[in-house]
């Protein structure tokens, strides 16, 4: 429709302008969803292999937290965190950085402005679990079973972008190192979304 428009010529310079930058947004949409479907296609049938090995994991965590900070900025939003001890866990740096950037990107997203997402960490015998809330719209529990599946996207976020992609796909990187993810939440007060990652010792 806007390209139409455009080849049309009848559109002043700032009209045009409003139309190219909303055609570049929708093609770099596009594209992104393109490149986040042939990565899942592709770790799902193993033609991409995660490398799990013993890894700090505050390094980890510590970059994927700043790939969000510009995001979070813009909503005067800010990342505490509390309790990251540096330890080994058994884990792909850069996909784990990935599933958490997904995690970090949807609870600033789904957060108010001038509020606070708290990052902690907590060691089990057999798993430390990173911890991400929000105090934002919240998610329905019988959305939980739903949420980590392609595509699919909660009836209260009808109006935000976005293409129902990230929570599968952070599950699947962390299924794919021997990790999992859990999710809490109540409506309207919190999301609370753990990954838990393999210890490389057994503790206690």
């Amino acid at each position: 429709m806007y390209s139409d428009l455009l080849i049309e010529g009848n559109l002043g310079a700032a009209e045009q302008r409003e139309f190219l930058n909303r055609i570049k947004s929708g093609t770099e949409k596009l594209q992104w969803m393109m490149d986040s479907l042939i990565k899942m296609s592709r770790l799902e049938i193993g033609a991409i292999q995660l490398t799990p090995a013993p890894t700090g994991i505050r390094q980890t965590i510590s970059e994927s937290i700043s790939g969000v900070v510009a995001l979070a900025t813009r909503k005067n939003i800010s990342i505490m965190t509390t309790a990251l001890n540096d330890i080994e866990l058994y884990h792909d740096r850069k996909w784990t950085r990935e599933a958490l950037n997904n995690i970090l990107e949807n609870a600033v997203k789904y957060s108010p402005a001038n509020s606070t997402i708290a990052v902690t960490m907590e060691q089990l015998p057999l798993y430390t679990k990173i911890i991400i809330t929000d105090r934002g719209i919240g998610i329905d529990e019988k959305d939980y079973n739903l949420l980590f599946k392609r595509f699919y996207r909660g009836q209260n976020v009808a109006g935000q972008e976005g293409a129902g992609l990230g929570l599968y796909f952070a599950r699947l990187i962390m299924e794919k190192q021997g990790g999992y993810i859990m999710v809490d939440s109540k409506p309207s007060e919190y999301t609370s979304f753990a990954l838990f990652l393999q210890n490389c010792k057994k503790l206690g």
